[in-house]
Order: structure tokens, then sequence, then C-alpha cells
């Protein structure tokens, strides 16, 4: 017994020194985390590293040492995942300071399990190694930015057509279902109508993040209708649902305001629904709370509000938050070079409809609130679009179509052919010659990239051996795509995927 007991003291003696080294290590952040990834200890190094003080630490996720992109991702929880598998991982990134500051870490995730191989908990050690990389990153920034400059009016030019070609076909379909709805099983016309309404967000979406200079130089236009900002926020939780439903999350909606009608450009309000949802959702962790309120003020104003209990903004970045090409998280904007544009466009589409959107949080892991505020407008003050149902044109045109992407060419042809029009089709330049030799052609609707060519060739040919009128139907839509086109003889450039009764009142206004 007495060489028990000795031996007991000396192991408990043993694991207090133990306790109290690990305790004074100044330059390695030691802690534990229960399983599922609370803070159950945290040394001297964690405090002087993280800025936490034990008691504002302990109890509380250790996703918060996570940058914004990385919760959103949902990286702390794959590390413990992982770290559970294999016993422990190795990581290296960006983490976060109390103060919303970021360092380059080490980090050794470590499993802890008991005899049964029941799993306890984990130990993780991480150590700041910002210093030692910062030299070599700010060379690799600095070659990163001059190659990314050099190369971004390419990048943005071609991946914009490559977005918005597959778009069109999808939305010429939705469009000549929706003008055929009386052929369809009623069943089918509302999923038609979701179709054709996210076809359309998709590609304001894409407009806007390629094409931000829009913004900047005033350039960006709103049709206003009349729109049941209810309906809409309805829409933008359904595009949303899947992404709502892969996270585990509760939402929660409270559509209380008695006047939610609002003279507003309905897709793009939708937008901005849309993006403060999707935001709410990647910042918030699995299982976490999002909820929606609406409701009137004594001005009889509308106001919309979501609140989430995600990782929340620092006070000091909510000024910033609006700015393009910034981030509540700086990791965001500098692992990306420059993203960032979300909230800053809906910054820009709230202020054109003279309303206001607004940030609120008490810091990191406190979760955020977006609000925005819109006058109301009565049931019906808002001039109506003009209706897509007429089928006759005031003069049938022959109309020379010019596409090489497939299915676009089909639908295209269909749907002009529904309006009343005589349509010749043709995939490439010389084959598009070849008709326009061949016969009288009223108008040429022509796309710009062809595999033999391009459709400035078409329309500069064309129009050398007589007068014709002529249309750019294109995924190139900058300004100096603009240019180019109407230099090269087209009237009107219409960029995919293209509105189609924007093509309807076009060609009417020809053939008037």
């Amino acid at each position: 017994m007495g060489d028990n007991g000795s031996i007991t003291s000396v192991l408990h003696q043993t694991a207090e020194q133990f306790h109290i080294l690990v305790d004074s290590v100044e330059e390695y952040a030691i802690y534990m985390l229960d399983p599922n990834g609370t803070v159950v200890t945290w040394n001297k190094g964690a405090q002087k590293i993280k800025g936490y003080m034990p008691g504002e630490i302990i109890g509380k996720n250790f996703a918060c040492f996570y940058t914004a992109e990385d919760v959103a991702a949902g990286k702390p929880q794959r590390n413990l995942s992982e770290a559970a598998r294999r016993g422990n991982i190795r990581d290296q990134g960006l983490r976060v300071r109390k103060d919303g500051s970021t360092f380059e870490a080490e980090v050794i995730l470590t499993a802890l399990r008991n005899d049964q191989g029941t799993l306890r908990g984990y130990s993780k050690v991480t150590r700041d190694i910002t210093d030692q990389i910062r030299s070599r990153e700010f060379e690799a920034e600095k070659i990163a930015a001059q190659k990314a400059s050099k190369a971004k009016d390419d990048f943005l030019a071609a991946l914009s057509h490559e977005l918005r070609t597959p778009l069109t076909p999808a939305l010429a379909a939705a469009t000549y279902l929706e003008e055929n709805a009386k052929k369809i099983p009623q069943e089918f016309v509302e999923d038609v109508q979701l179709i054709k309404r996210n076809v359309k967000l998709q590609a304001r979406l894409i407009d806007d993040l390629l094409d931000l200079t829009r913004i900047t130089r005033g350039r960006l236009r709103i049709d206003l209708e009349n729109c049941d900002a209810h309906i809409i926020i309805n829409n933008a939780i359904d595009i949303a649902s899947s992404a709502i439903a892969a996270k585990q999350l509760k939402l929660s909606t409270n559509l209380d305001a008695k006047q939610h009608h609002i003279l507003a450009d309905c897709i793009r309000l939708q937008q901005v629904f849309w993006n403060l949802i999707n935001n709410a959702v990647k910042f918030t962790h699995p299982s976490g709370q999002i909820t929606i309120h609406t409701f009137n003020d004594e001005a009889a104003r509308f106001h919309f509000e979501i609140t989430d209990n995600g990782i929340g903004i620092e006070p000091e970045r909510l000024a910033s938050l609006f700015t393009p090409f910034e981030q509540a998280d700086a990791s965001v904007t500098r692992q990306f070079g420059g993203l960032g544009l979300g909230l800053a466009i809906s910054k820009h589409l709230v202020d054109l409809h003279h309303g206001t959107i607004e940030a609120k949080s008490r810091g990191r892991s406190f979760g955020a609130i977006f609000s925005v505020t819109l006058d109301t407008a009565a049931k019906g003050d808002a001039t109506e679009l003009d209706s897509p149902g007429r089928s006759k044109p005031p003069k049938p045109l022959r109309v020379l179509l010019v596409e090489d992407h497939r299915d676009t060419r089909r639908m295209l042809s269909r749907l002009l052919t529904h309006f009343g029009h005589q349509v010749l089709t043709a995939d490439n330049v010389r084959s598009a010659l070849d008709i326009v030799g061949s016969g009288e052609i009223d108008v040429l609707v022509c796309d710009i990239g062809l595999p033999d060519g391009s459709g400035y060739e078409v329309v500069s040919q064309t129009r050398r051996a007589r007068p014709i009128k002529a249309v750019a139907l294109t995924g190139f839509g900058t300004e100096e795509d603009l240019r180019r086109s109407k230099e090269a003889g087209f009237d009107f450039h219409l960029v995919k995927p293209v509105d189609f009764h924007e093509l309807q009142t076009i060609l009417d206004k020809l053939a008037a």
C-alpha cells in the first residue's frame, strides 16, 4: 500500500507539474475542446496569441477562431471530423483574434479517446507563423496582382460569354412554354414561371459580378413595376432552401407588414433579399437560427429584417461592409483577390430604390442583423410591364438567325416563329453570307462569336451588299463590346440571356 500511495502521489505531482508547464507556455496556444468543439481549457499562450481571457472564451465554440470564408465552407466541423477519423491533423491557414485581426497559424488538432476508444474531446496546439511567411506572401501577392491585372479583361469577357450562353436556350424554352401555357397541364405552369424567374435572376447575378463598372459609372438601370415584397421574399427563400436544409438551419419567417407592395424592379429587389439570406446561411453554424421579419413603421414604410446567430461582425468593420471589394472578414478579399461585391451591389440597388440598408452586430460570435427599409406603394400604382400575350407582329419579317450554339439556335428559331416571323438559320459566317446572297433578308439576328469568324464580319459584308437592320445577340456585354458592335454596323446589341420580349419589341419596331 505504501508503494502504491507513493506512486499515486508521484503521478499526481507529475500531472500537476505538466498542467503548470502547459499553462505557462506563451509561444503556443494550447487548449482542449469537448467533442462538439466547445473550448474547455485555455492556457497563457492562447490568451496571448488569440486575445481572449479564459472567462471570455471557455464555453464558446472554437469556430469563432476561423475566418468567415472557412466558416461558410464548413472547415471547423470538417477539421474535427478528420481529426476524429485519423487521430490527428496538421493544418495551416488564417485564424481570427478576438479583435477581428487575423494571423497565419500552424495548428495540430488531436482527438482524445479513453481506454474504450470513446471520443472525449480534442487537444489543439496553435502557433503564430505570420512573420515567417510574410515576406514570401508579399512577393507572391505582388506578382499575382500584376498577373491578375493583365489578364482580367480577357478573362471576364470569356467567362461572361461562357456563363451566359447556356442560360439563353433555357430562358427561351421557358418563355416559349409560358407563351403556350394553355397547351401544357396547369400543374406545370408555375414550374415554368419558377424556371424563368431563376434563370433571369442567375443572369442578373452574373451580369453584376462581371460588370460592376456599370454601378461605379452610374449606368445600372432598374425597371419599376408594382412588386409584392412578400412574394419576392418567399421566392428568395425558395432559391436558398437547399443551402438552408444542407446546414439544418432553423428558419423562422414573420411577414407581418400589412403594406408590402413596392414600386421597384422586382428581380433586382429579389436579388437584394436573396443576397442577405444567402449571407446569413453562409455565416451561421450548422443547426443555427435565422429569422426573417417584415413590418411597417408609422410612416407606412416597409421594413425587411433578417437576424442570424452566426459568427457575427466586428463593430469596426461595419462601416466598410457595403464598400465594393470589402467584406466583414478581410481574409475573404485577401484570398480571392477582390471579391466581396454582394453587399456593395445590394446597397447600390437599395439606394436606386431610395431605400436604406443597414447591418448591426455586437461583434464576433454574436450573430448579425441586416435590415432594408423601402417606401410602399398602393396596389396598381406602378406601370405594368408589356403583356407578352400578343402573338402576331405588325408585319412578319424574314429573319436570318446566325447562332452556332445548337440549343440556342433551335429555341430562338421556334420562339421567333411563334412571334410570327419567317426564320432562316445559319451556324457560321460562310453559310450566313450564302443565305444573305441568295435572297431578301429583312433583319439579321447574329451571334458575335462564330466558329469560322465573327458576327462583325457577317454584318459588315452584308451591309456592303444591301442596307439591312441588324441585331447583335451575344454573351459579350462590356462597354468595349457595345462600341465594337455599333462600329461594325449593328443597330441593336442584346446580351445573353436575352429578354425575348425586348427582342420582340425591337422586331416590332423594325416591322412597323
